[in-house]
Order: C-alpha cells, then sequence, then structure tokens
C-alpha cells in the first residue's frame, strides 16, 4: 500500500461527504447503487484496495490473462504503481481485477449484502477483522453502497493504519530475523568444531584399541609359551616343590601362632599395667575397665584359675560376631558395665574370615546373633569353641537387650561357680546348627 499521512484520510471522508451531499441536494443519483465498481472509487482508495486485496503475484496473473507484457524484472513497487493508476479507469484490467476480487470474497460480499443496518455492519467488521479476514472484509464493504459513509471512512482508516503497522512490524521481524541467522551461523560454527573433535577422539580411541589388541595377542603368546615352559618345569621338579611348600606352610603356621602370643603377651602387660594404677588409686576407686579400643583388638584370654579373684568369675574379653553395624559402640558399652572387653566382628560383610580364626584365640567368649550372621562365620565360630571348649551364645534377636540378659546371664554363671560350656542354654538364646 502506498504511504500516505493524515490528509489522506481527511481526502477521503470529504470525497464521501461530498457524495453524500451531492444526493441529499438532488445534484447525484437519486439512491446509492446496490454495487460500486473499482474505477468508481475515489482516487484515495484504489492504493490500498489493490495493496490489500490481491498480491503482486494476483497482479501478473490479471496482466498475463489480458494479454498484457511484464517484464520479469520489473521491482513490485512500479508494478503496484502501474495497475492502481489501471485501476481508476474503466479498462480490461479494471474489469478483471474487478471478477477476480468478485470471485475471490463472495462469501464476504453475501454477508456485507444481508447486512442492512449500520450497527450489524459495524459488528460484522470488527468480528471479520477479528478473524483476519481484512481482505475480504475490506472490498465487501467498500464495494457496497448501502455502507454508511462514516462506517467507510472508519474502514480505511483502519486499513490504512494497518500498513504502517505491517511496515514496522515487518522491519522488527527482520531484525530479529537478521539477529537468528547469525545465531544459527554461530551454532553451526561450534556443532562443526564439535564434531571435528569428535572424530579426533573417535580416531585416537580406534588406535588405543588396535595398540591394546596388538598388546593382547602378543601377550597371549607369551602366556602360552610360559605356560608350556612351567609345566615342563613342574614335571622335572614336582618332588622338590612339595617339600618347599610343605617347610612354607609350616613356616607360616609357627608365624601365625607367633604373632597371636605377641599379642597375649602384650595384652597381659596391659592388664598388669591397669592393675597397678588401679592399685595406686587406692582401695576405693572404681575397678577399670578392660580395655576395649581397636588399638590393641586382641587382648589376653583370661585363665580359667583366675575368674574367681577380684573380678567376679566374669569373662575379661567377649567376641560379638555379626549384628547390625550401628549397635557396635552401644554393645560395647553394655560390655564395659560388665568389666568385659568388646570385641567384633561383622561375619565377613567387610571383616576377612581369617580375622575370626586371628580373635578367636584372644578371647573368653563369642556371641553370635544368628537372625544377622552369615552361617559360615557362625559355624566357623562355633567349632572354634567347640575346640577351645570356650561358651558359645548364639542370640535370638542383634538387640542391645538380648546381649545384656545373656551377658548378665553368663556372669551370674561364673559367680556361682557354673561355667558354661559352648553349649550351654540361655534364657535369650538359640542354637546355630550346621545345614
Amino acid at each position: 500500500m502506498c504511504a500516505g499521512n493524515g490528509s489522506l484520510e481527511a481526502a477521503v471522508a470529504a470525497a464521501i461527504q461530498a457524495e453524500a451531499s451531492a444526493t441529499a441536494s438532488g445534484t447525484g443519483p437519486p439512491e446509492p447503487r446496490r454495487r460500486i465498481f473499482l474505477w468508481e472509487q475515489n482516487d484515495s482508495v484504489h492504493c490500498s484496495i489493490v495493496g490489500t486485496c490481491a498480491s503482486v503475484g494476483d497482479l501478473r496473473r490479471v496482466a498475463r490473462r489480458i494479454g498484457m507484457e511484464i517484464a520479469p524484472e520489473t521491482p513490485d513497487y512500479d508494478l503496484h504503481g502501474h495497475f492502481v493508476r489501471l485501476s481508476t479507469t474503466d479498462n480490461a484490467f479494471s474489469r478483471a481485477f474487478q471478477k477476480l476480487l468478485d470471485a475471490r470474497f463472495e462469501g464476504a460480499l453475501r454477508r456485507v449484502a444481508r447486512t442492512r443496518n449500520a450497527t450489524g455492519l459495524a459488528e460484522l467488521w470488527d468480528d471479520m477483522c477479528d478473524r483476519g479476514q481484512v481482505a475480504p472484509a475490506y472490498w465487501a464493504f467498500m464495494s457496497h453502497g448501502h455502507v454508511p459513509n462514516d462506517l467507510r471512512v472508519r474502514v480505511f482508516g483502519e486499513v490504512h493504519m494497518w500498513s504502517h503497522l505491517a511496515g514496522a512490524s515487518f522491519r522488527r521481524k527482520t531484525v530479529e530475523a537478521a539477529a537468528l541467522r547469525d545465531q544459527i551461523r554461530e551454532m553451526e560454527d561450534r556443532a562443526k568444531r564439535t564434531e571435528a573433535g569428535l572424530h579426533a577422539a573417535l580416531a585416537e580411541r580406534d588406535a588405543e584399541i588396535a595398540r591394546l589388541r596388538a598388546r593382547l595377542t602378543d601377550l597371549q603368546a607369551s602366556a602360552a609359551h610360559g605356560a608350556g615352559a612351567t609345566a615342563r618345569a613342574k614335571a622335572k621338579g614336582r618332588p622338590q616343590n612339595d617339600a618347599l611348600q610343605r617347610r612354607f606352610d609350616k613356616a607360616q603356621r609357627a608365624l601365625q601362632g607367633a604373632r597371636v602370643r605377641a599379642r597375649q603377651a602384650e595384652a597381659r602387660l596391659r592388664a598388669l599395667d591397669g592393675a597397678a594404677r588401679q592399685a595406686a588409686d587406692g582401695p576405693g576407686s572404681r575397678p577399670l575397665p578392660c580395655p576395649a579400643s581397636t588399638e590393641a583388638p586382641y587382648p589376653a584370654r583370661t585363665p580359667p584359675e583366675s575368674r574367681s579373684a577380684g573380678t567376679g568369675g566374669r569373662p575379661r574379653t567377649v567376641l560379638y560376631v555379626g549384628g547390625l553395624h550401628g549397635h557396635r559402640d552401644r554393645l560395647r558399652g553394655i560390655a564395659a558395665e560388665f568389666n568385659a572387653a568388646f570385641l567384633h566382628h561383622d561375619g565377613g560383610v567387610e571383616d576377612a574370615p581369617q580375622r575370626l580364626d586371628q580373635l578367636l584365640p584372644s578371647v573368653d567368649c563369642v556371641f553370635c546373633p544368628v537372625s544377622c550372621v552369615s552361617h559360615d562365620a557362625c559355624l566357623r565360630a562355633k567349632r572354634a569353641c567347640q575346640k577351645r571348649n570356650m561358651p558359645f551364645v548364639a542370640l535370638r534377636s542383634p538387640g542391645q537387650s538380648t546381649f545384656a540378659r545373656a551377658l548378665r546371664h553368663l556372669v551370674e554363671a561364673d559367680d556361682h561357680g557354673q561355667i558354661p560350656g559352648h553349649d550351654t542354654p540361655q534364657e535369650d538364646t538359640t542354637t546355630c546348627s550346621s545345614p
């Protein structure tokens, strides 16, 4: 649509008002016709009709239909201006263009023709604009003679301003499109750099895999050769190796026994030091509890002949196998109340089974909650207690009260001279049998 200013709307309004005045004074036609042809419109309206109701492609098709030659390189603005000038007169183009608009917007023409009052026409214009039907509504309202003059002026003004708003929106969208194109180019460059880095990483990975495969092949060949040589060497020197293995096993057992005796000696020495400090503090001082820290995990087992001494015959060191990890410190406190050192083995979760064999020679009693311990650890502890004639107490649950009652029963039995064996029944205990 051609650009304009406030004088354009004023000219249109004046022309429409003059037409109405001439009709009222009798100098014009007595009554407006039902339709107003394109070439009969006011000169200021042709530009908006051609620009709003048809595209440049429509204008080129109409020109070809009437035999008019238009050069392909003709600018759209020149083409628009030429056909606006042709639409002001009755000619082949204006009649063909009128026929095109009537056929394309036939539904809008019928709706406007059926609406006769001014209020209904204003409401119809607003409704069609809200639905995005600006082009058909504009042609129907400007070409029907029964549309009031003030409504035609309003319709022309709104369409004229929308053209300015469309131009501003186009400029804004153009700026946004340019910014988006820059972002797309930047993202494409970044994607290309990332893809190049990934290709380089994949090539490096493939090279590393090939190198490792070659190395693996060499190692497998060397291992096969070495296995054959080892088999031949074993066949030749098997008697000598068996003797060396027996000597090594004997040395290992001797070393393990020496370590156990050394830990027992250290525990006895700490017990003697505690007794000396207790004697130094005076007869009214409280007996010191047996050490239960992790710095001395293997205190010495108290000989049976010393159980009836000042400790009341109660066990000096107890081992708790299994149970809940969070109860360990509380169980140690309960054992300390009975003046007993507390050792713990989790039944094989984190502690190795060999550690259980190292702990058993240095304790006086073993407690095992059968509902919260591995079967292998329970049987291992029970068999060790049977060999050493040591009390083995199988608890029904890993609770603290269960442990406290079982320890109290054991202490009371020792105080009365009834030293329990490994299978002595307890009030809150049960047995752990082999499968």
